[in-house]
């Protein structure tokens, strides 16, 4: 496999570039436009949930929630069953940007297919989900012999 890691990442790096171009008068970086619209279109999700979806750490996610709390485009609330767990929704702010970071989602969807038939896309979209769970496998064993390694 010639270099699907370079590949994997040049395609991430240059999307994330155009990212935060599109979405620069909004604030948004191309590190929270992926949180802000799985909480768009998925409102009531807890952080967990959150990060589970975007397969991301809890740290990552709740750095990424804080930010766009602070920027006023969500808010959390408590759950009442369990007070651990918050549910994350959009502000009329975020509502108002919502139509805008998703169009430009929508943009850059655009672009990625761009002469590229549909069966192949098709067929690399399973190859990710193969090459994700390779790497979640390899993950678990990774930081379940962390756990058993760890002095007391």
């Amino acid at each position: 496999m010639e270099g699907i890691g370079r590949y994997s990442a040049a395609v991430y790096r240059l999307g994330q570039s155009i990212f935060n171009s599109k979405l620069k008068d909004l604030d948004i970086s191309s590190g929270q436009y992926d949180f802000f619209l799985v909480i768009a279109k998925n409102e009531g999700i807890n952080q967990k949930e959150l990060g589970e979806w975007l397969y991301v750490e809890k740290s990552t996610t709740a750095k990424a929630v804080r930010q766009l709390e602070t920027k006023g485009y969500i808010c959390k609330k408590q759950v009442k069953k369990d007070k651990r767990y918050s549910s994350l929704y959009l502000t009329e702010k975020g509502r108002e940007a919502a139509s805008v970071v998703e169009s430009v989602f929508n943009e850059m969807l655009d672009v990625y297919s761009k002469d590229i038939p549909e069966n192949v896309i098709e067929d690399n979209i399973s190859v990710l989900k193969k090459v994700i769970n390779n790497l979640q496998e390899e993950k678990s064993r990774y930081t379940m012999s962390d756990r058993l390694t760890e002095d007391c």
